[in-house]
C-alpha cells in the first residue's frame, strides 16, 4: 500500500479519538464539577484556586482520596465507562512508540488507580509508576527526573506496566486457557514454576491411576521457566497413568528461537526442570517446539517490550496445543515435532502466514498492540460487570 493511502485513514483515526478524548474530558469536567457541588467538605486540594481551574488540576485527585472505590463511582457514568473500555478500533497508536492516544484526563484515572491499596485497579498498559507522576497524576515530562535517570521511564516493568498488572493479564490469560480443559486435557496455567507444575502433573497422573483411570492424559503447561531464569514457555506432558513417574512424551516451546533445529538459549533451564522431576533420562525425549516471536524485537528496541509481548507468545502457544489435543491427538501422539510444529503455526493465525511463514516485525507489533489494549478492556469490563450488578447498564 502506497505511504500516501497508508496515512490517509491514520490520520483521520487521530482525528476521530482527539475528538472523542475532548468529548471525555468535558464529561469528566461536568461529573467532577457535580461531585464538587456536593462534596463541598472535601476539596482539600483546592485552596485558593478558582473553581475552574480546581477542576482542571486537582479536583479528580481529592476524588480519589475521599471516594470509597473512586473507579467503581467513576464507571457509574455510562459515557466515562463506555469510553475507558472503548474498543480498539476506536484508540489511536502512536505509530513510533506504539502508545495509545489517551485523553489527559484518561490518563491521570489511570495513574491515580495505581496509586491505589486494590491491585485490581492497575488497569495493564495504561499508566506509569507512581514516581514517574505529577502530584495530580499525569505522567511526568522526562525532563523533570534527576540527572542522569533519563533511561529510568524505560526499564522494563516501568512503562505502562506494573507487577500487579501483569498479574491482571496472566489471570485474564489464564481464564481463556483454562477454560479449555475438559475430559483427558488439564490446562495448567498457575502462577509458579515449571517444575512446580511437572510435579502436578506427576502426582495427578498417579491419583488417576489410582481411581483406575486408563485413557492417556495430555497436560499443557503455562509457566516461567525457574527461579533462575524467569522467561515464560509452555510444554506439552502426555501421560500414561500407569506409569506416573516418567511421560510418554515432552514438546517444550520457547519464543527465543532463530531456526529449527537451534535450540532458544533456556534449553538447559528446560532440561533441569525435567530431570529434578523425571530423572536425567527425561533428557532423551524431550523435543522442542519452539517459535521465534521474539525475533520482532532487535538490538535498540526498549528492554519492556520483551515483558510486554512474552506472555501473549506463549498464551498463543498454550492455546495451539491445547486445540490440538481436542482436535488431533493423534498428531501429537506419533507425528513428527516437524509436523506439530507447522500444526500450531497453522492455528496462531495471530503471528503466522497462511503459508506458515511468520509475520513480519510491523504486523507482530501490530497484533500485540491490540492484544494490550484487549488486556485493559478486559480489566475494565469485569469491574462494569462488578457495577453493573447494581446498576441498569452494561458496557
Amino acid at each position: 500500500m502506497p505511504v500516501e493511502k497508508f496515512k490517509e485513514p491514520c490520520a483521520r483515526t487521530k482525528a476521530i479519538a482527539e475528538a472523542t478524548n475532548h468529548r471525555f474530558e468535558r464529561e469528566v469536567y461536568h461529573f467532577l464539577h457535580t461531585w464538587v457541588q456536593n462534596h463541598q467538605g472535601e476539596t482539600l486540594l483546592q485552596f485558593d484556586q478558582p473553581l475552574d481551574e480546581y477542576l482542571a488540576n486537582d479536583a479528580l485527585r481529592d476524588f480519589f482520596l475521599n471516594t470509597h472505590h473512586p473507579i467503581q463511582q467513576l464507571l457509574k457514568n455510562r459515557f466515562i465507562a463506555c469510553h475507558l473500555g472503548r474498543r480498539v478500533r476506536a484508540v489511536y497508536f502512536d505509530p513510533i512508540s506504539g502508545d495509545p492516544l489517551l485523553a489527559p484526563t484518561e490518563q491521570r484515572i489511570y495513574n491515580l488507580a495505581r496509586r491505589m491499596d486494590s491491585e485490581r485497579m492497575h488497569v495493564p498498559f495504561r499508566s506509569v509508576h507512581p514516581n514517574k507522576q505529577t502530584e495530580a497524576g499525569d505522567t511526568a515530562d522526562i525532563s523533570t527526573y534527576p540527572a542522569d535517570s533519563e533511561e529510568i521511564r524505560y526499564n522494563s516493568g516501568n512503562h505502562f506496566i506494573s507487577r500487579p498488572a501483569n498479574d491482571n493479564v496472566f489471570a485474564e490469560n489464564s481464564r481463556h486457557c483454562r477454560a479449555k480443559s475438559e475430559g483427558n486435557l488439564h490446562v495448567l496455567f498457575k502462577k509458579g514454576f515449571l517444575e512446580d507444575r511437572l510435579h502436578d502433573i506427576k502426582l495427578l497422573t498417579a491419583e488417576m491411576h489410582e481411581a483406575g483411570e486408563t485413557q492417556l492424559q495430555f497436560f499443557v503447561v503455562y509457566s516461567r521457566h525457574s527461579i533462575i531464569e524467569g522467561h515464560f514457555g509452555t510444554s506439552l506432558v502426555i501421560m500414561d497413568p500407569a506409569n506416573p513417574d516418567f511421560p510418554q512424551r515432552v514438546m517444550v516451546c520457547d519464543t527465543l528461537l532463530k531456526e529449527l533445529p537451534h535450540h532458544p538459549r533456556w534449553w538447559n533451564h528446560f532440561i533441569a526442570e525435567y530431570s529434578n522431576v523425571f530423572g536425567d533420562a527425561i533428557a532423551e525425549i524431550v523435543e522442542d517446539l519452539s517459535h521465534p516471536l521474539q525475533k520482532v524485537n532487535i538490538k535498540g528496541d526498549a528492554p519492556y517490550r520483551h515483558d510486554w509481548d512474552c506472555p501473549y507468545y506463549a498464551t498463543s502457544m498454550a492455546d495451539a496445543l491445547a486445540d490440538l489435543v481436542k482436535n488431533n491427538p493423534e498428531l501429537l501422539l506419533n507425528g513428527t515435532s516437524s509436523d506439530v510444529h507447522d500444526a500450531m503455526k497453522s492455528i496462531m493465525q495471530d503471528y503466522y502466514q497462511p503459508s506458515y511463514e511468520i509475520k513480519d516485525r510491523l504486523a507482530i507489533q501490530q497484533t500485540n498492540r491490540l492484544k494490550r489494549w484487549k488486556s485493559g478492556r478486559e480489566l475494565i469490563k469485569d469491574l462494569v460487570v462488578e457495577v453493573s450488578r447494581r446498576t441498569s447498564y452494561e458496557l
